[in-house]
C-alpha cells in the first residue's frame, strides 16, 4: 500500500494522531497536513512519510481549499481525510476544486451540512429508537432560560453546531454544563445567540464509532467511557471496549442511513437503562478516542480507504476489553476530583495502566507525546500571563486611593508621543493600570502615509494584534464587531490601517492629532509645547513616535538629490514610477516588496543587493517541500511570536531573558531575529524582476534627471531613480522634538540607541522609550507589533509604581 498516498487534514488534533498511525500500519504512505503555526503532534510522528502547512479553515475557508488543492497536487495524495468539522465543512464546500485530484468519498454537501446540524440529529434520532433527552432550539438567551426552568437545571449547552458562525467569523464549540442562569446566559451568547439546551440525564456515554457506507456498516468499534473532561459533558479520557447489542448497530445504521453520511464516523450516546439509548452527538469524521478503535482490531481510516478505492472489505467489530487513556485530560479529571472532595475518585483516575491505547504516547514512536507536552507548555505559559496579569488588574482597584503615587515624577499625567501600535497599546494599558495619560498624534500615521499601497504585512496576522489589556481588542474581535473576515495568514496594509483605527477608538478615543514640538525638563517632570503653542505639564514622557528620523541613506547614495533618490519610508504609492526604471537597493523585505510593486505599477525594476543572495522566509501561502519519514526528528515548537528561529525566537520573546543575555551573545540572537529576508510570497511576484546579489555600489551619480550607478563588480548601470531600501539607523538624540539639553542627559549605546531599565525607562526618569528604540535593551521583538504585548504593560507597571515580575512575555 505504500504507493497509495493519504493525506490526512488537522495534523494538531488527537484524531489526525491517531487516524495516521492507523494508515501507516495498514501500509498506506501517510501526508499529515495542518494550519500553519500550530504545533501540530501528527507531523512529529514516524508514521507520517510527508508533511504539509495549509491555512487555517476557521479563518479563511477559500484560503483552506486553495492550500489543500495545492498540497493533493504537489504530494500527489490518492485519498483526502478530513480530520474535523471546520475542514469537513469546507471541503464538502469546495468540493468542485478537489474532486478532479483526489478522492474524498464525501456525500453531498447538503448531507454533510445535515450531518454537521445538531437539530437535525434531534429530529432523526427519535424515529430510529435513539430520542435524545427533552431538548429545546433556543433562539436567545430569554429562550434558554424559559427552557432552563422547564427542563430543570443543571442543563448540557450545545450549539447549533460545532462550528459556529458568526457573521464572517468562525469559530470551534462543544457541549458545555451550565449550572446556574449566569452560565447559561454567557454560553448562549458564545455559540453566537442560539443553541440547544437539553435536560442532564444520568446513564453511562457510549461511543459507537464506525465506517458506514452503501447502506452497511463495516466496521465498528463500541466503547462505554469511564471518565470524561469535562465532567458531566466532556470527551473521553478513560474509556473501554465493550460488545454492543445488535439492536443499537441496527438503529445507528438506520440513523445514518436518513441523514445520508457515508464515511467514518462516531454517534455519542448515553445508555439510561438496558435497551434505552438518548444519541447526544454525531461527530462524522475521525474521532478524538479513534486510538482505541484501532487497537481493539478495528482500524476505522484504513478500511474507509479501502472501501474507497474499490476493494471489498469484510465488516470488522473491535474486540472488548480494551482501554484508552488520554493522560493530561485524565490527570485533570483526578485534580477536579481532589478538589470536589472525591478522594477514592481521584485516586481510580490516578492509578497507571498497562496496555492501554493512548492518543499521543507510543513507545514506538514519542514524537506526538513530545509534541503534546510542548503544546501544554505554550498553553500554561499563556495562562499564566493573563492570569498575572488579571491579579493586576484587582491589585490595581484596591489602591485607588494611591493614585497620587501612580503618577510619575512631578504628579501629573503622563504624555505618549505616537499613535501608532506601540502608543496605542500604551494608552490602552495605563487606562487600565489607573495612569491618567494623554496621547499625540495621528492613529496609524506610519502606515498610512510611509507605507505603499498594497504591501502585506510580513508578520503574520496572529502577531499583529495589538496588545490590550483585557485581550478584547484583537483582530478577531475587531472581525466580529465590523463583520468583516480579513486576509490570512497575513493582512494587508490598508486591512491593518483599519484594524489599528477601530483599537484607537476603543482604547484611545481622545487621542489629539496635534503633533509635540518639544519636551523639555520643567520642575521634577517635563514641558510638552504643541506645534499650536499649547504647553502642557507632564509627570511622565512616553515616546513611541517610529522611525522617521532614522532614516538610513548610506553613502554614495547620500549625495544625490531627492530628485532621483528616495527611501522607501518616503512613498504611500509607488504607481507614479511607471513606465521608469529604477534601481531598489537592499534585500530585506521592505526593498523586495517595493521591487515587486514598481513592477506590478509597470516600472523597470532592478534589485541590487551587497548581501551573496536573498534570505526567503518560508511561504505561508503553500504547503512546504514534503520531509522523509526517515528524517523525522522532534524539533522545538517555533515562537508563538513568529520572530527568530527555534531558540532564538524563544530568547527574543521573553525580553526579561534576552536583556540577561550575555552582550557578547545578544548582537547574534538580535541579528538572527531581524537580518535582511524576503516573505516566501514574494517570490513568485519577483520572478521577472532581476535581483543582483554581491554587488555593492561605490559610485552614483546624476546627470540630466539621471542616474549612473557603478557596482564593486564593474558594472555599469543608468536608472532614472534609485529607490532605498536600506532600513534604519536608531539615534534618539535625533528625535525632533527632544530639547537638546534633554536629549543630552539621556545615556545612550550602539550610536544612539537609549538605555533602558524597568518598565523601558531611560536614564532620564519619567522618560521611556518604545518601539524599535528599545530594541538594543529588551531585544528585536520590540522592533514589531507583537512587541506590545511587552512593552505596553512593562510601562504601564512602572507609571503605576508597580513591581516588574521576573519574566514577562511577548504574546
Amino acid at each position: 500500500m505504500r504507493d497509495i498516498r493519504v493525506l490526512v487534514t488537522d495534523g494538531e488534533t488527537r484524531a489526525c494522531v491517531a487516524a495516521v498511525r492507523g494508515l501507516a500500519d495498514a501500509g498506506f504512505a501517510v501526508i499529515s497536513a495542518a494550519p500553519h503555526g500550530r504545533i501540530a503532534p501528527a507531523h512529529w510522528s514516524r508514521a507520517v512519510a510527508e508533511r504539509a502547512r495549509t491555512t487555517d479553515p476557521l479563518a479563511d475557508e477559500a484560503g483552506f481549499v486553495a492550500s489543500l488543492e495545492a498540497a493533493v497536487r504537489e504530494h500527489r495524495a490518492d485519498v483526502l481525510m478530513p480530520g474535523a468539522d471546520a475542514s469537513l465543512l469546507a471541503i464538502s464546500r469546495g468540493r468542485s476544486h478537489l474532486e478532479p485530484h483526489v478522492r474524498i468519498g464525501l456525500p453531498p454537501a447538503h448531507d454533510v451540512w445535515r450531518a454537521l446540524d445538531k437539530v437535525e440529529l434531534t429530529a432523526a434520532a427519535g424515529r430510529h429508537g435513539l430520542a435524545p433527552p427533552p431538548t429545546v432550539v433556543c433562539r436567545s438567551a430569554e429562550d434558554a432560560l424559559s427552557a432552563a426552568r422547564g427542563l430543570g437545571l443543571p442543563v448540557v449547552v450545545k450549539p447549533l453546531r460545532s462550528v459556529v458562525e458568526q457573521g464572517a467569523s468562525r469559530h470551534r464549540s462543544g457541549s458545555e454544563l451550565a449550572a446556574g442562569p449566569a452560565e447559561l446566559e454567557a454560553i448562549i451568547a458564545a455559540f453566537g445567540g442560539a443553541g440547544l439546551v437539553q435536560r442532564h440525564v444520568a446513564g453511562a456515554l457510549v461511543s459507537f464509532g464506525g465506517v458506514f457506507a452503501g447502506g452497511e456498516m463495516l466496521g465498528e468499534a463500541v466503547s462505554r467511557y469511564r471518565r470524561t473532561w469535562r465532567p458531566g459533558a466532556g470527551n473521553a479520557c478513560y474509556s473501554q471496549t465493550v460488545d454492543a447489542p445488535p439492536a443499537l448497530g441496527d438503529r445507528v445504521s438506520s440513523l445514518l442511513a436518513e441523514l445520508g453520511w457515508e464515511g467514518l464516523f462516531e454517534l455519542e450516546l448515553i445508555e439510561a437503562s438496558a435497551g434505552v439509548w438518548h444519541a447526544i452527538d454525531l461527530n462524522p469524521r475521525p474521532y478524538g478516542s479513534m486510538a482505541l478503535a484501532i487497537a481493539a482490531g478495528a482500524n476505522l481510516p484504513a478500511i474507509w480507504c479501502r472501501h474507497l478505492l474499490g476493494e471489498s472489505v469484510a465488516p470488522i467489530r473491535a474486540v472488548a476489553g480494551a482501554r484508552y487513556r488520554w493522560t493530561d485530560a485524565d490527570l485533570r479529571h483526578a485534580l477536579w476530583q481532589l478538589r470536589a472532595g472525591h478522594g477514592a475518585d481521584a485516586a481510580r483516575a490516578l492509578v497507571p495502566r498497562r496496555h492501554v491505547a493512548h492518543p499521543f504516547g507510543r513507545g514506538s514512536d514519542p514524537g506526538p507525546g513530545a509534541a503534546r507536552l510542548a503544546e501544554l507548555g505554550e498553553v500554561a505559559a499563556r495562562r499564566i500571563v493573563a492570569r498575572g496579569e488579571e491579579q493586576a488588574r484587582r491589585r490595581i482597584g484596591a489602591r485607588a486611593d494611591r493614585s497620587a503615587r501612580r503618577r510619575a515624577p512631578g504628579g501629573e499625567p503622563a504624555v505618549v508621543i505616537g499613535a501608532g501600535p506601540s502608543g496605542l497599546a500604551a494608552m490602552a494599558h495605563l487606562g487600565a493600570a489607573g495612569v491618567p495619560a494623554r496621547c499625540f498624534g495621528e492613529p496609524l500615521e506610519f502606515w498610512s502615509h510611509q507605507m505603499p499601497a498594497g504591501m502585506l504585512l510580513r508578520s503574520r496576522r496572529r502577531s499583529s494584534n495589538i496588545a490590550d489589556p483585557r485581550r478584547e481588542l484583537g483582530i478577531e474581535d475587531y472581525e466580529r464587531s465590523e463583520g468583516r473576515t480579513l486576509r490570512a495568514p497575513t493582512l494587508t496594509r490598508e486591512q491593518f490601517i483599519d484594524y489599528g483605527r477601530w483599537f484607537a477608538r476603543r482604547a484611545a478615543p481622545d487621542a489629539d492629532e496635534r503633533k509635540v514640538a518639544t519636551v523639555t525638563r520643567d520642575n521634577g517632570g517635563f514641558a510638552v509645547r504643541l506645534q499650536d503653542g499649547e504647553v502642557l505639564s507632564a509627570g511622565r514622557v512616553i515616546v513611541a513616535a517610529g522611525l522617521s528620523p532614522f532614516l538610513d541613506c548610506p553613502e554614495p547614495f547620500a549625495s544625490l538629490p531627492p530628485e532621483v533618490r528616495s527611501h522607501a519610508y518616503d512613498h504611500s504609492d509607488l504607481s507614479g514610477f511607471a513606465g521608469r526604471a529604477v534601481a531598489v537597493i537592499g534585500s530585506g523585505q521592505s526593498a523586495l516588496e517595493c521591487g515587486a510593486l514598481l513592477h506590478e505599477h509597470g516600472a523597470t525594476v532592478e534589485i541590487l543587493a551587497r548581501a551573496e543572495g536573498v534570505h526567503w522566509l518560508p511561504d505561508d501561502t503553500v504547503p512546504p517541500a514534503p520531509a522523509s519519514a526517515r528524517d523525522w526528528r522532534p524539533a522545538i515548537p517555533l515562537p508563538p511570536t513568529d520572530v527568530g528561529g527555534q531558540l532564538t525566537g524563544w530568547a527574543a520573546a521573553m525580553p526579561d531573558v534576552f536583556r540577561r543575555l550575555p552582550t557578547r551573545v545578544q548582537p547574534e540572537v538580535a541579528y538572527r531575529c531581524i537580518r535582511p529576508a524576503g516573505s516566501g510570497w514574494l517570490r513568485g511576484r519577483l520572478a521577472d524582476v532581476p535581483i543582483t546579489c554581491g554587488v555593492t555600489v561605490t559610485e552614483a551619480a546624476a546627470d540630466g534627471g539621471r542616474v549612473t550607478l557603478r557596482g564593486s563588480d564593474g558594472s555599469i548601470r543608468t536608472v532614472d531613480h534609485v529607490l532605498l531600501g536600506t532600513g534604519y539607523r536608531v539615534d534618539v538624540r535625533r528625535y525632533p522634538f527632544l530639547a537638546p539639553s534633554l536629549a543630552g542627559e539621556i545615556a545612550v549605546a550602539a550610536g544612539g540607541y537609549p538605555v533602558l531599565g524597568p518598565g523601558l525607562e531611560s536614564t532620564v526618569p519619567g522618560v521611556h522609550f518604545m518601539g524599535a528604540a528599545a530594541a538594543l535593551s529588551f531585544g528585536p521583538i520590540m522592533r514589531f507589533v507583537v512587541g506590545t504585548w511587552y512593552s505596553a504593560p512593562a510601562v504601564a507597571r512602572r507609571a503605576a509604581g508597580r513591581r516588574q515580575p521576573p519574566v514577562s512575555f511577548a504574546f
